[in-house]
């Protein structure tokens, strides 16, 4: 009896030691923020990529080596989806997009927010060419039109025009892209 008490104790203490082993070593199972843990997901860095890759072939611009990146919004300027760095000389430019995980929208619209934004600023940099009149105002208002235009050729008459009325859109803009001196006033 004595050596079945002892088999007891063993095997009960081994459960409760392999249970303790296994819930350590399980990943955590709540966030202080469990929508941001949910919204981190819905979009990944190569869904951003293929966008890119989509549209940078679609608005010929081939010749330019372009980079985007996610990133929170601490690493935007305040009130921005996106931003645009390029350097015409190089043919290189860089795009970051806001993460999902920082909107203020509903988490289904998040990725075609990101795809938006990934044309837009692509739009900006089709537009390097042309010489600043200083009216970033214009660009931008201009930038947005040829944007949804695209886009909704792109997804046909269901699209959901940022600018047509009734659209969620997030409480944020894109940022004005910022180049080299070839595209300076």
């Amino acid at each position: 009896m004595m050596i079945v008490n002892q088999a007891m104790k063993f095997v009960v203490g081994l459960l409760t030691l392999l249970c303790g082993v296994s819930l350590a070593s399980a990943p955590p199972q709540s966030s202080s923020d469990p929508s941001a843990v949910d919204k981190q997901a819905i979009v990944t860095q190569a869904q951003v990529d293929h966008w890119l890759q989509i549209w940078q072939k679609r608005l010929a611009l081939d010749e330019w080596k372009v980079q985007v990146h996610i990133v929170r919004q601490i690493d935007l300027n305040p009130d921005t989806l996106g931003h645009l760095k390029w350097s015409s000389e190089n043919h290189t430019a860089d795009i970051k997009v806001l993460d999902p995980r920082d909107y203020d929208m509903p988490s289904a619209l998040i990725p075609a927010d990101i795809e938006r934004t990934v044309v837009h600023e692509l739009v900006h940099l089709e537009l390097s060419v042309l010489p600043r009149d200083g009216s970033r105002q214009v660009e931008e208002q201009v930038v947005n039109r040829m944007t949804e235009a695209l886009l909704g050729l792109d997804r046909g008459d269901n699209y959901a025009a940022r600018l047509a009325a009734g659209t969620v859109q997030p409480k944020l803009r894109h940022a004005m892209p910022t180049g080299d001196a070839a595209r300076a006033k």
